[in-house]
């Protein structure tokens, strides 16, 4: 985009800020002031500032949006002077960059402070992207790299700012990592082509011009003399052994192209896998299940698919070819010249639809991503579709991104089958030529023998199949380039909660919790909480009561540390869990919500699900303390019983009591209870209530509930209402509050009872 670079105005005014143009390292347009208004502007970012150039615009001027066929003549470019912010980037802490519907804001933490940094309408969206990706890796301790050259066009860039090339490197480094394989894979390749390039020699001039010919003195170099039945059979023997070497070679190619391409693909997986392992917990909330398994399956696949199948061939197939013209022209120049004349043409059209390629496998990941999801929906919500009878509607639903996915494979088809009947049209071409050209040879000029048109024509045809290769490679090669793009930006993806480098260890908890003028928000401009001031004693049962959005789930959120707090702080045992390591803070702070997952596996897995090393013993007590082991050992094979994955083989109240078992055996310091027993009938609760006050002895528990009964054991309550806490105190001393919103909520409550024992 023209408007995109920094202008000599821009350049001249950071000079005043002792910034020169070199020092830049990435930039971006930016169109919206604070208050909203059309403005333009600049964000700069070098090694150690980050700078906001904005000019405010005349009334009169006219906004040009994307694909405005406009010219730029109507306006001036920079009709006044630029202000300028700069920001000190050892001072900025804690970026982050929300979306709106026509407008996106880049704010952070400066000196301590919230700050907005710059605002901007989806016009430059993508290049802020790239921007904030970048300056956020660089404030966790990576590289800032710099803005790829302006001479790049756009389909060589691709969103992670990453070249193609580069991201070629990177995925063949997971392959070359296996030297043994790699170099076994090379031998077996080059003596393919070897013999490819003697095979039509052998048979055709070897054969046809020196043994049927009875060449004597080619003959004799071989020490055969005169014995020409004995050179027929020596030609003969050397042919079965070659054929026999080459069978040989392709079962060993074919073995270790399996070992190679398992492994390689095995560790992509993994790397994903571990990544996004790594990833917090937003970064799923926005994703559906089918895309993601997209990427972890089916892009490794096509990455497969390229780097085994097609980038070894390429220099093979690459290699015959060259050598191959070189024994043609070595035969005979005018033959050789004939038969390559139309590789010129293949070589243009070449450059000409590869790019369509590289759009078309994009668009095919789209749809197929969307199908997966769709899929994926269904899948797990079967149950749901079926009770409302939705199955009919939910298969036209699902007709529209399978006609997506449909048409996106035959726009792919459609340009695969232009490269080849474009490729097949030269194969058929020269060979109908040579045989022409050659025969005419033969025949009229003398100039060549029959056994060298024989071996011509053999080289002909034998480069079939390298043209018909090189007719699908490139579209192997997009699908591959593409998918492996996909996998390396969730590698790349950069986790909103980070761990220190030096944490701080919390081995023996006391569980004390304060938070200190906490504001917490999904976005920026739009808190769920609000200054909130707390603080939990060690031991103490704090229940949290409150309307349905009130933040009562984001607050016990923020204390695990699955987001991590705008302002103020959270801390534990006086340390603040940003400070804290996540694998300590995570193993002693337990969770009970009353969405339970249960893991396809065993009772017993997943029972000791957070205590991986514990005995049957162990398991079989926690599953006591949870009233669970009594219907656990009515299923068909006990703790080793098989449930599927959600748990749909239990009930909601046997899920729930796993779930408190799994905490009992897990024995953290700090627990949390999230509406535990909202989604069970009367008598379960009981139960359930009876574990659950087993399991809150000796701990800090923060228990959230709708059903207020379930919070009178605990030390205290808090309501929270509008992101703040309002009422605070015990269950005796706020039920006594008129027209505070607990007795509201008890009164509400107690009417139901009674009315339900009315019925």
């Amino acid at each position: 985009m023209q408007d995109s670079r920094l202008t000599k105005k821009v350049l001249d005014k950071l000079k005043d800020f002792h910034i020169s143009d070199k020092e830049v390292l990435i930039h971006s347009p930016i169109d919206l002031s604070h208050d909203g208004n059309y403005i333009k502007g600049f964000i700069i970012v070098t090694n150690d500032k980050v700078g906001v150039l904005t000019m405010e615009l005349p009334k009169e001027t006219i906004h040009l949006f994307r694909n405005a066929n406009i010219g730029d003549d109507l306006i001036e470019d920079e009709p006044g002077e630029y202000e300028v912010k700069i920001y000190d980037i050892d001072k900025l802490a804690h970026i982050r960059l929300d979306v709106y519907v026509g407008s996106n804001i880049l704010s952070g933490e400066y000196e301590g402070e919230q700050t907005c940094i710059a605002c901007f309408t989806n016009r430059y969206q993508a290049q802020m992207n790239v921007l904030f990706r970048k300056l956020k890796g660089f404030l966790h301790g990576g590289e800032l790299e710099a803005d790829e050259k302006e001479e790049e066009t756009s389909e060589e860039k691709i969103e992670t700012g990453k070249s193609k090339r580069s991201i070629f490197g990177r995925t063949l480094n997971y392959f070359l990592k296996y030297k043994l394989q790699v170099v076994l894979l090379i031998l077996t390749y080059t003596v393919n082509g070897a013999i490819n390039i003697a095979w039509p020699y052998l048979t055709g001039k070897v054969l046809f011009d020196h043994v049927l010919t009875k060449d004597k003195e080619y003959l004799s170099a071989f020490g055969l003399g005169e014995r020409f039945g004995l050179a027929l059979l020596v030609v003969a023997v050397v042919m079965v052994l070659v054929r026999l070497t080459q069978a040989l070679s392709n079962y060993l190619q074919i073995f270790v192209m399996a070992k190679l391409s398992s492994s390689a693909i095995r560790d992509i997986k993994n790397d994903v896998f571990n990544a996004m392992s790594r990833l917090s917990l937003s970064f799923f909330v926005n994703k559906q299940t089918g895309g993601l398994i997209t990427r972890v399956l089916s892009d490794s696949d096509r990455v497969r698919n390229f780097f085994i199948d097609g980038l070894p061939m390429i220099f093979v197939h690459g290699i015959t070819i060259i050598t191959t013209f070189i024994v043609m022209f070595n035969l005979n120049w005018k033959m050789a010249l004939i038969s390559c004349i139309l590789l010129p043409l293949l070589v243009f059209m070449t450059v000409k639809l590869r790019p369509g390629l590289w759009i078309l496998s994009g668009k095919r990941h789209r749809a197929e991503k969307a199908v997966n999801g769709k899929a994926n929906d269904n899948l797990t919500g079967a149950r749901v579709v079926k009770a409302f009878g939705q199955q009919e509607e939910e298969i036209k639903r699902f007709n529209g991104p399978s006609n997506n996915l449909r048409d996106a494979e035959i726009d792919i088809a459609k340009l695969r089958n232009k490269f080849a009947v474009l490729y097949n049209l030269v194969q058929e071409v020269s060979s109908v030529w040579i045989w022409i050209v050659g025969v005419f040879f033969v025949l009229q000029t003398h100039e060549i023998e029959l056994g060298v048109l024989i071996t011509f024509v053999g080289y002909v045809m034998q480069l079939n199949g390298p043209m018909n290769f090189f007719s699908w490679v490139f579209r192997m090669w997009s699908d591959s380039i593409n998918s492996a793009e996909r996998l390396f930006e969730i590698m790349d993806a950069i986790p909103e909660i980070q761990e220190k480098t030096d944490p701080v260890r919390l081995e023996d908890p006391r569980g004390e919790i304060e938070l200190n003028n906490v504001t917490f928000g999904y976005q920026v401009g739009r808190p769920v909480l609000k200054e909130l001031n707390i603080k939990i004693r060690e031991g103490e049962m704090l229940g949290i009561v409150g309307r349905s959005g009130a933040g009562k789930s984001t607050l016990v959120n923020l204390i695990s540390r699955l987001y991590d707090v705008n302002e103020g702080s959270i801390k534990i045992d006086g340390t603040d869990v940003k400070d804290l390591s996540l694998n300590d803070l995570r193993r002693n702070v337990a969770m009970v919500s009353q969405d339970t997952y249960i893991f396809m596996g065993s009772v017993a897995k997943n029972i000791a699900y957070g205590n991986e090393n514990a005995t049957r013993d162990q398991i079989i007590r926690a599953a006591k303390l949870a009233s669970a082991h009594e219907f656990i050992s009515r299923l068909p094979d006990g703790y080793d019983t098989v449930i599927g994955a959600s748990g749909k083989d239990l009930s909601g109240g046997e899920k729930q009591r796993i779930s408190i078992a799994r905490a009992i055996l897990a024995d953290p310091k700090i627990l949390i209870l999230d509406e535990a027993t909202a989604s069970v009938d009367t008598q379960t609760e009981k139960a359930i209530q009876h574990s659950l006050n087993y399991l809150v002895k000796g701990r800090t528990t923060l228990s959230i509930a709708h059903r207020l009964s379930t919070l009178r054991d605990a030390d205290r309550l808090i309501v929270i209402d509008g992101g703040r806490i309002v009422e605070e105190g015990t269950e005796e001393e706020l039920s006594k509050i008129e027209g505070g919103i607990y007795k509201t909520l008890l009164d509400l409550q107690n009417k139901s009872l009674a009315l339900q024992t009315d019925f």
